[in-house]
């Protein structure tokens, strides 16, 4: 394993399937111990935890108590195939993605209320005042994910950190219009200045309700161009 490879933050277990791709993770193998993976990577163990828990929720790794993690071959278990055809199916229709994440999104949020920490807090900003001087719509598209998965990070719980981060990696084609156009740039920003806006005053209701706020106000605003017809996806970024 190339020990040049150094994670500086993101999405880890997208960089941990790159490195099996290369084979820099041998597919049948245990990779090393967590201790010296996280020191090579440069990631706390919990970080490393949780892309793990990714990639084997995804079929690649297998992790069992005594046995270390198994970089899995090629197949994918049939619970993941099974979740990965309904998937493909619901993105003919945005309406579902978007229910889908304002039945989840929405829970995060108030939770992470109750967990923000200032720096947290300057974080979201941070990436909110990148977006506001971003033109590019693919990089709007990207810090559009990074702050939806930031305040899942807040909320402190592992799990529903993986599942934000595969929500979003799945509806990334619901994101294909974001930011096309001002006044869909504005809807977005404005809903994610007021979901920080409500995580400073600690207020898990009002979070949680900005949050379903903005997913539904964007809802709104691309459902007419979102829905050509059955041949063509072109749904929205929230």
């Amino acid at each position: 394993m190339s020990h040049g490879w150094v994670s500086m933050g993101g999405n880890l277990a997208a960089e941990l399937e790159l490195m099996i791709v290369r084979g820099e993770l041998p597919r049948g193998e245990k990779i090393p111990a967590e201790r010296v993976l996280a020191e090579t990577l440069g990631v706390s163990r919990t970080t490393l935890r949780e892309a793990l828990l990714e990639l084997e929720l995804r079929g690649l790794v297998s992790r069992r108590p005594g046995r270390g993690t198994i970089v899995l071959e090629s197949s994918t278990p049939k619970q993941a195939e099974e979740l990965s055809s309904v998937f493909s199916a619901a993105q003919e229709d945005f309406n579902q993605i978007m229910e889908m994440r304002c039945s989840i999104e929405p829970g995060v949020t108030a939770l992470a209320a109750a967990k923000a920490t200032p720096s947290d807090l300057r974080k979201l900003e941070a990436i909110l005042r990148t977006a506001e001087q971003e033109t590019s719509s693919a990089k709007l598209l990207e810090l559009d994910v990074e702050f939806h998965v930031m305040v899942a990070d807040i909320a402190r719980n592992p799990l529903l950190s993986m599942l934000i981060r595969i929500v979003s990696d799945w509806a990334r084609s619901s994101r294909r219009l974001g930011f096309q156009g001002a006044s869909r740039k504005s809807a977005s920003l404005s809903g994610h200045w007021a979901i920080v806006e409500s995580l400073k005053a600690g207020n898990g209701p009002a979070a949680e309700q900005a949050m379903r706020d903005h997913i539904g106000g964007i809802q709104e605003l691309i459902a007419p161009v979102a829905e050509p017809g059955p041949a063509e996806i072109r749904p929205a970024q929230a």
